[in-house]
């Protein structure tokens, strides 16, 4: 192994930390041997300007810790220097350039550039959570359980299929109710005696004594907090929102009315004076259906 102590020099274990340094000890070994800098450089495979970082102790010059600890023992083997003996002397060097602690002045340890950058974007990441945590726990407790019931079916109607088709018109006695039907299907309610179910026509007028459309027609009654929207027959939104326990909402607007209920085992619908069977029609908690 290569020696650079002279012949008055003190034994490697009692040298003080400047004689000792890493890059002094590789410099000083390179020059002892009549290499270049280059010379070394094209025997590690490394760069000129790599080599000069490692002989001058510049390792936030270098790639990483692991790097430099790679770059220092082949330099090592390379001048015939003990490896270990220089890791431990590049651990020791390392950590004083790490953390320089004045202990008789009761200074604070100063941390160099990367590792403050790192301390923050930990700081910063810990405090994003904490304040994400803080949110939900707040909506846990304070938001009412069924806005969220209400939400989904919001989200749910959003998604919905186009609007049911509607049953052609149909002829039956008096106070007859069509068959129950799949999810999404026509109810049809006649109350009349060879009752036609037809839309009236612009510009038509009832016959005398004959009721609007809307009289007598679509109520929604809400044994608990429940979702609807009802379209009227142009498509148009006539009634949507959550509704309480306990309410009731008459709906006004051209027949036939397409129905989503969110909630719908908690929801009763009438339409002119009939009550409409809503159990066909619900899917999961959501029911579709259109009644004329």
């Amino acid at each position: 192994m290569g020696n650079l102590s002279g012949p008055g020099s003190a034994p490697a274990e009692d040298l003080t930390p400047e004689t000792r340094r890493v890059g002094r000890r590789l410099r000083a070994a390179r020059e002892a041997r009549g290499m270049t800098v280059a010379d070394a450089a094209q025997s590690l495979k490394l760069g000129p300007r790599q080599v000069e970082a490692l002989e001058a102790e510049d390792w936030l010059s270098l790639p990483g810790n692991t790097m430099i600890r790679g770059f220092v023992r082949n330099y090592a083997r390379l001048l015939s220097l003990d490896p270990d003996e220089l890791m431990r002397e590049l651990d020791a060097a390392h950590l004083q350039r790490t953390v320089e602690l004045d202990v008789s002045a009761g200074t604070t340890a100063t941390l160099p550039p990367t590792v403050r950058r790192v301390e923050r974007r930990d700081y910063l990441a810990i405090s994003a959570g904490l304040i994400l945590l803080v949110l939900a726990g707040l909506a846990y407790y304070y938001v009412p359980a069924d806005f969220w019931q209400s939400q989904m079916a919001t989200w749910i109607g959003s998604r919905s299929a186009p609007p049911a088709p509607v049953v052609p018109p149909v002829r039956a006695p008096a106070d007859v109710v069509a068959p129950k039907g799949a999810a999404g299907e026509s109810v049809t309610v006649l109350t009349a005696p060879n009752a036609t179910v037809l839309s009236e026509a612009p510009g038509v007028r009832s016959p005398a004594g004959a009721s609007p459309a809307t009289a007598g027609g679509l109520k929604l009654g809400f044994a608990q907090p429940a979702w609807a929207e009802v379209r009227d027959g142009r498509g148009q939104i006539v009634f949507s929102g959550v509704s309480p326990a306990g309410s009731r909402r008459d709906v006004a607007g051209q027949p036939p009315f397409s129905l989503v209920l969110g909630n719908a085992t908690q929801v009763s619908v009438e339409y002119q004076g009939k009550v409409v069977d809503l159990a066909p029609h619900i899917n999961g908690d959501v029911a579709r259906l259109t009644v004329e």
